[in-house]
């Protein structure tokens, strides 16, 4: 089993440290897990730096898969991965806990993390803007001083004002863009940031921000992208789309973009620029209600996607979004006979 009772775990927590390797794309880094740490902590004490965000098994960041040896997660917690997905050998490593030497397999490079450090600095807030009834335009103007530099895809973790919750985002900017960051959060009824940002947010107001981390973004696969993203999950395929406009020549590019309702949705205007000079990107954007909004249908990111979308073997698909429309979007291109392989995604969570 690769999850195991809480009070047997302890049990077998007296049991002597292990070697873990960590096999990632480009190379191995063996860490030393002692008894009663989990596999994220031993590495962070080692130095070695693996992608993670929550620290407690929600948001499904630090996973791997286990190869070799004996990794379990302690039963009666919910996590963010399927139990077909833990039984295939997936386990979230900032709950794994192991006993012998063991394998893991991750998805990304080492140097993705030493090319692009972690740093912790106070931004000003520059912008605040409004662009649909659910939703707000963040940006942060970094100190000059500061030497910042981010992957397109990843994402920061910031400090809201006046309190101790931290709340992560994906930069909607491009990499050049590293003295100005600018992100798209969804404000909630309820929520730490989401009342910052509809009460209080002012311009001149200072965050604290951390990083930049996550794994998500372009593959190395030079072939079309089919970019999925659901509300705000648009953030990080914008900056994305920078990247595609140069690396990927003349490979067609698809954004499906969706919302829930026609009041939510924004960037339109930005979107259809983009196609202007951007000509191997089609934009195809879609709302659960009837709309009369010219060029936009009727429908969700996933009923929307169709065999035409996947008939090329080369295409890598990105999805971003909650976690509903993930599993349905990702059951969807597998169902349309997509590799699991060529498929990425990344969840947000309430903020």
């Amino acid at each position: 089993m690769s999850i195991a009772p809480t009070d047997v775990l302890a049990e077998r927590a007296m049991a002597a440290q292990s070697n873990v390797s960590l096999n990632f794309t480009d190379g191995t880094k063996t860490v030393t897990v002692p008894a009663g740490k989990t596999v994220l902590e031993a590495a962070n004490d080692a130095g070695v730096r693996l992608v993670s965000q929550c620290t407690v098994g929600t948001c499904g960041t630090c996973v791997g898969r286990v190869t070799r040896g004996d990794v379990v997660m302690p039963e009666g917690r919910v996590y963010s991965i399927k139990q077909d997905e833990i039984e295939s050998g997936e386990r979230l490593l900032c709950q794994s806990h192991v006993f012998g030497d063991s394998e893991i397999d991750l998805d990304y490079p080492a140097s993705m993390l030493d090319e692009y450090p972690v740093i912790t600095t106070t931004a000003k807030v520059g912008v605040v803007t409004w662009i649909g009834d659910t939703a707000v335009e963040l940006q942060l103007k970094l100190p000059k001083s500061v030497r910042f530099a981010f992957r397109a895809g990843q994402y920061v973790r910031m400090k809201v004002p006046g309190t101790d919750e931290w709340r992560s985002y994906s930069m909607a900017s491009g990499e050049r863009d590293r003295k100005k960051l600018t992100f798209i959060i969804r404000v909630l009824p309820t929520g730490a940031m989401s009342d910052y940002l509809r009460n209080h947010a002012t311009v001149g107001d200072r965050i604290e921000i951390e990083g930049p981390t996550g794994r998500f973004g372009l593959s190395d696969d030079l072939g079309p992208a089919l970019m999925i993203a659901g509300g705000t999950g648009l953030a990080p395929m914008l900056s994305m789309l920078e990247n595609l406009q140069t690396a990927r020549g003349e490979h067609p590019i698809r954004l499906v973009f969706g919302c829930s309702r026609e009041a939510d949705l924004f960037y339109l205007d930005e979107l259809e620029a983009r196609t202007e000079f951007m000509r191997t990107l089609d934009v195809r954007v879609v709302v659960d209600e009837p709309t009369a909004v010219a060029g936009v249908l009727e429908g969700n990111p996933v009923s929307a996607l169709s065999v035409e979308d996947v008939d090329d073997p080369l295409t890598s698909a990105y999805l971003c979004g909650p976690p509903a429309m993930l599993k349905a979007a990702e059951e969807r291109l597998l169902e349309l006979g997509m590799p699991a392989e060529r498929i990425h995604a990344e969840q947000f969570l309430p903020s």
